[in-house]
């Protein structure tokens, strides 16, 4: 499980999600520099194994949050 509660890019949580490939829980609580694309890649490299995403990004918009269909919880 991965925890942040500070300022983190896009950059990053995309690492986040490519070297972490059994990550179940990820959460990014008052992470404000993440956008639609962060999400969406998170979301298409994970989803299917996150059994918890926590976020909340003032940068996102509806668009992203569609994409939280696919996960699988």
């Amino acid at each position: 499980m991965f925890s942040f509660q500070q300022e983190l890019s896009g950059k990053t949580v995309g690492l986040i999600a490519d070297s972490c490939q059994h990550l179940k829980k990820l959460i990014l609580d008052d992470v404000r520099q993440i956008l639609d694309d962060d999400l969406i890649h998170v979301i298409n490299r994970l989803g299917k194994q996150l059994t918890t995403l926590v976020l909340e990004g003032e940068g996102l918009t509806d668009i992203a949050y569609l994409y939280l269909k696919k996960c699988a919880r």
